[in-house]
């Protein structure tokens, strides 16, 4: 509206393990019930519009900026051929797009966004199964950055996200209004949960609220939790670190790294922003996925307070929802790409 961005509607629904296998349908039919169920049940608002936008796994994916030296006129060949010295995949097997991020004389930095056909051509048939229109597929990356940085980010440096994933996680290098490169990273919520599982022979219902409750707090259960939590993130801050030698090494022209945003349900984790400012001393903090919609407005109008009430009742209680919005980030993102798909 002429007031700004507003959430028209929000849903989200629990995902059984053996649906989706890194990224890959295991079972369709039981993900494309759970789609449905989700459009219909909201957690507020109603959902009206059949267009969707939908992010493709991080597994699957890959995202780099790339140096093309050319001065011709078909800047798309070059682009094609440089790509494959950098991509993982096949290149007859994938689907990608690119966008031309900088010139420097003949040198064009692009963004590459890379995705196999099949996994993308698996994704976009469920959405039509679901009876919704698919404008776009994209790389969990690009929704992030799109959800927690301003259109006009420029803060100086580079600004990396950890988004901290269920069963994955990954680092995303955000500078000069383009994605630099991903990372995956060694450690998930469920790897946290299955670790405290087993050291203390716990069942993973237990070991997953002594998680959620302890976290890296050192005064919480004599600091048994944080201590075996505390071995897994300094798993977390060598990869951190290894993805700032790589940028210094690869893209020192975008300067050092001075934000750190943590996003994904593993940014819950208490403790885990403070102890990363600490070992990398690097401010870090938890992204702020309503950077782009107008809270201060929405937060005025009756019906958001309504709205809001109920996001509270639902935190009060599940634990696990005691700060959601992190785990919308890729959400949120999405639903703001026909607006600042130039942008971000």
């Amino acid at each position: 509206t002429r007031r700004g961005i507003f959430m028209q509607a929000l849903s989200r629904i629990e995902v059984p393990e053996n649906y989706i296998d890194s990224g890959i349908i295991k079972n369709r039919k039981g993900v494309l019930a759970l789609l449905q169920k989700m459009l219909k049940e909201t957690i507020f608002g109603k959902i009206t519009s059949r267009e969707a936008v939908a992010s493709l796994p991080e597994v699957k994916t890959f995202a780099k900026l790339i140096a093309v030296d050319y001065s011709g006129k078909n800047l798309g060949r070059a682009v094609e051929h440089e790509m494959e010295k950098h991509i993982p995949f096949d290149p007859h097997d994938i689907n990608y797009d690119w966008q031309l991020i900088k010139k420097e004389g003949g040198i064009k930095k692009i963004l590459i966004n890379v995705a196999p056909k099949n996994i993308a051509d698996d994704y976009a048939g469920l959405l039509i199964a679901a009876g919704l229109i698919p404008v776009a597929l994209e790389i969990e990356a690009v929704s992030i950055c799109r959800s927690i940085l301003p259109p006009a980010h420029c803060a100086k440096g580079t600004t990396f996200i950890v988004d901290v994933g269920a069963t994955r996680s990954s680092l995303i290098a955000y500078a000069g209004g383009s994605i630099l490169f991903t990372i995956s990273l060694p450690v998930s919520g469920k790897k946290y949960t299955k670790i405290i599982a087993e050291k203390l022979g716990l069942s993973p219902e237990k070991a997953e609220a002594a998680k959620i409750i302890c976290g890296l707090n050192q005064k919480a259960a004599e600091g048994i939790i944080a201590k075996i939590l505390e071995e897994m993130t300094s798993e977390l801050v060598k990869k951190i670190k290894t993805g700032i030698s790589y940028l210094n090494t690869h893209y020192p022209e975008f300067g050092h790294v001075s934000q750190i945003y943590l996003c994904g349900g593993g940014a819950n984790l208490e403790g885990l922003d403070a102890i990363l400012t600490k070992k990398i001393t690097i401010d870090t903090s938890i992204g702020n996925i309503f950077t782009n919609i107008e809270m201060s407005q929405r937060q005025e109008n009756k019906y958001f307070q309504e709205e809001l009430a109920t996001l509270k009742k639902i935190a009060a209680n599940n634990r696990h929802t005691q700060n959601f919005s992190p785990t919308f980030a890729v959400a949120v993102g999405l639903a703001l790409r026909n607006i600042y798909t130039d942008e971000i």
